[in-house]
């Protein structure tokens, strides 16, 4: 199976001072360490050579991206070498059939693989875009030769601009892209849909009677403040402590997020995100508890400060959060619990979002301005997100009520959202 290892990557130049005496390398004193950098290697160790050069010449040439970036193409170059060596195909294999090309059998068995639940359609879809990009860019470089290796069309693209206005936009479209089959109604945030006030209750009690105490409270701040999960894992002691009271909404407080402050945003956005004073209060009690306290004197100096550690005081990273979430998956579906079968941890910010719309669409007076606060407060990059929430509530045939713990908390009545959080306590097991 091929694997996907970070290597660290040093600028090296020929000491033109020494070619006489053989060819010595030396490193590029001013130009910065390139980060690790994704890589690709067979089952047998060979390197990919095209796709490693294509992680770090997009690291290295393409504006706005980042390391995150190009480490989740190459994890959908990874998937796509895995199923290469499985099938004993080379990369290049472009006979005259097109069903017979790698990437025309590829995208068959991305298909089966979506239609029988093995894989999300947004990842199969994002997956086979990524594969694309590759192609391109290595034709591009001559890496390959064949030409055509697909057919590209053009096609009408329909969006909302920052106004909420439709406008249409003709892009190229490869033969080979894989629909996103959106469930009907529509998604929201990654096509992801919000869970009803009975799933949210059901969810929050299943992780109190299991005991996933570090799991259960970042839901919690999930539910009711719409963090992004690589918000939540970064957040640290400090940022409680310096939390200030929200000046028109008295049971809330605002923790500062985003660039100088050492919690991670999307895109590096920066603001403030609104949480309960009540949690808040739970937060800090938790920081501070026995349990947590051990595990912060496993942990590293760097990591000490963090809110919420694992058991052997490591800071959750992307990888071992999506691992804790798939496991929690499975143990819902083991107590009969069908309905999170693929329940995905953005789906608390989808909800959070839907709430936060329908309140605001009830008491602001104007549309305007009902988007203008649910953008700032879940630090959208663009309106057009924003406005997805509108288009959802405005389609849904069934409206749900506002929950009242979400409701309370607007209008300064908090006691029921404290009950719901109260009940919590943080022994000393790990």
């Amino acid at each position: 199976m091929a694997m996907l290892e970070n290597v660290s990557i040093t600028p090296m130049a020929i000491d033109v001072g020494r070619t006489s005496k053989g060819i010595f390398w030396v490193p590029v004193r001013d130009l910065k360490a390139t980060p690790k950098v994704p890589h690709i290697f067979f089952n047998d160790g060979e390197p990919w050579l095209a796709a490693n050069t294509y992680a770090l010449n997009k690291l290295e040439s393409v504006a706005g991206n980042n390391i995150k970036t190009v480490l989740s193409n190459m994890s959908h170059l990874k998937a796509y070498a895995c199923w290469l060596e499985d099938n004993n195909i080379d990369w290049r294999h472009f006979p005259q059939k097109k069903k017979d090309r790698c990437l025309f059998q590829y995208r068959g068995f991305l298909i089966r693989q979506r239609e029988a639940g093995l894989v999300s359609p947004s990842t199969a879809s994002t997956r086979m875009s990524a594969i694309i990009h590759f192609y391109r860019w290595a034709q591009l470089y001559g890496w390959i030769d064949r030409e055509p290796m697909w057919i590209d069309r053009a096609k009408a693209v329909r969006f909302f601009n920052t106004v909420g206005f439709s406008r249409t936009m003709s892009v190229v479209s490869s033969e080979l892209a894989v629909p996103n089959r959106k469930r009907v109604g529509g998604g929201l945030e990654d096509g992801l849909m919000p869970l009803t006030d009975e799933n949210r209750a059901t969810l929050l009690s299943f992780l109190f009677e299991q005991g996933k105490v570090e799991l259960y409270l970042m839901t919690i701040i999930g539910f009711f403040t719409g963090a992004r999960s690589e918000t939540i894992r970064t957040l640290r002691l400090s940022n409680l402590h310096n939390a200030q009271s929200d000046a028109t909404i008295p049971s809330m407080k605002r923790i500062a997020v985003g660039p100088g402050t050492a919690v991670k945003t999307k895109y590096d956005v920066s603001g403030t995100l609104p949480f309960p004073s009540a949690l808040i209060d739970q937060l800090e009690h938790y920081a501070y508890s026995v349990r947590r306290l051990n595990r912060q004197a496993r942990a590293s100096n760097k990591d000490k400060t963090l809110l919420f550690l694992s058991e052997r005081g490591n800071g959750y990273s992307e990888t071992s959060f999506t691992k804790l979430i798939s496991y929690l998956r499975e143990k819902l579906a083991k107590e009969g619990l069908d309905q999170f079968r693929e329940f995905k941890f953005h789906q608390t910010r989808a909800t959070y979002g839907t709430q936060l719309m329908r309140l605001a669409m009830n008491i602001l007076p104007s549309q305007v301005d009902a988007i203008v606060f649910v953008r700032d407060a879940m630090l959208h990059k663009d309106e057009a997100t924003t406005w997805k929430y509108v288009r959802f509530i405005e389609k849904e045939p069934v409206k749900e009520a506002l929950s009242d713990e979400f409701f309370n908390l607007y209008v300064g009545k908090s006691n029921e959202f404290e009950q719901l959080i109260d009940k919590v306590t943080y022994n000393d097991r790990a």
